[in-house]
């Protein structure tokens, strides 16, 4: 069988996720699907720019579609990078139409608790995982083998404007992955009550700070400042592309406390060990990451039922902060 892989959504990310699969020497084909004809085209100059893959034997073909319908009834994996608002329908439309073993979704999964249940239900019979990448990076993975043991753990994020609604389960899943629990409530009565236009046309973001408590005590304070000024709302996680914005990371533990500064690749332990890193980016995480799944048939990542449990915790803090705002109906418009 060829090796097929699709990705659903060409855009900043969907592109570093194409960039990353061209380096694979186990994909065959890569089959890109968007509604857009500028994003489609944007691929095909990263297929161009890269010669159609590496040196090394890699991808023999590109195809991109406009369609779901266009794509295979087979494939080995898909990645589904599309925005918050369509993922559940791109994700039962592709599940319909193809047989899809293996699946990597982007976050946020949905906006609403209703879109989570029907990504749950279209690949009930495959095996899914959802991307919250520090679990993968070497870094964040040799943090964990200092922390891990201790509990409860608390943890403050905080800096400029980074983007609480569509960052904050990157931050989420680290604590929950480095504890051993599981998010079991917010509080989001520190949130300004003012949501403003998101970097994506049509998505609102939300600053101020919230906190996330887990089952066995540990606990999480994000904080975001809202700066018009700024541009950045990345966290370094993934496209490559947006603007850093520098934030700290401050871990307590053990009766020791870390100062992680992703931006500058560092993590200090209060008794004066030093943990220098970097955080990854998707183009060079993708391949591997497409590779383990294919020859193994899992990854680090975390499964989508590990990752609906957080997000759900998630959604229905931002849902009940986003009606008190002034804002209708049950999805919370986040990216």
């Amino acid at each position: 069988m060829s090796r097929g892989v699709a990705i659903c959504g060409a855009g900043n990310l969907g592109r570093r996720y194409l960039e990353g699969i061209l380096a694979s020497e186990l994909i065959e084909v890569v089959h890109v699907y968007d509604i857009s004809e500028d994003a489609l085209r944007a691929c095909e100059k990263i297929v161009r720019r890269l010669g159609n893959g590496h040196a090394a034997r890699s991808v023999a073909q590109v195809c991109l579609h406009e369609t779901i319908d266009a794509l295979p009834t087979d494939l080995e994996l898909a990645i589904v990078a599309t925005s918050a608002d369509v993922r559940p329908e791109v994700v039962g439309q592709l599940a319909a139409h193809s047989r899809v073993p293996h699946w990597i979704l982007e976050k946020v999964l949905a906006q609403d608790e209703l879109g989570l249940d029907q990504l749950s239900v279209a690949t009930s019979a495959s095996l899914a995982w959802v991307n919250t990448p520090r679990r993968m990076m070497d870094w964040y993975r040799r943090l964990h083998r200092l922390v891990r043991g201790h509990r409860p753990i608390s943890m403050v994020v905080s800096g400029g404007a980074w983007g609480l609604g569509c960052n904050a389960v990157h931050f989420i899943d680290v604590l929950a992955w480095w504890s051993g629990e599981t998010p079991c409530d917010i509080e989001t009565s520190a949130l300004s009550h003012e949501w403003h236009p998101a970097k994506r046309k049509g998505f609102s973001e939300v600053y101020g700070s919230m906190s996330v408590t887990y089952t066995e005590g540990s606990c999480l304070t994000l904080t975001a400042s809202h700066d018009p000024a700024s541009t950045g709302t990345g966290t370094g996680t993934g496209t490559g592309t947006e603007t850093e914005t520098e934030i700290e990371i401050e871990v307590e533990v053990g009766g020791l406390t870390w100062l992680i500064v992703e931006s500058e690749g560092t993590a200090r332990r209060s008794d004066g060990l030093e943990l220098p890193g970097r955080v990854d980016l998707q183009s060079e995480m993708s391949a591997g990451l497409a590779d383990s799944i294919l020859t193994t048939g899992t990854c680090l990542l975390p499964t989508l039922d590990e990752s609906i449990s957080t997000h759900r915790v998630l959604l229905r803090g931002l849902g009940d902060h986003w009606r008190r705002s002034g804002g209708s109906g049950n999805s919370v418009p986040i990216t």
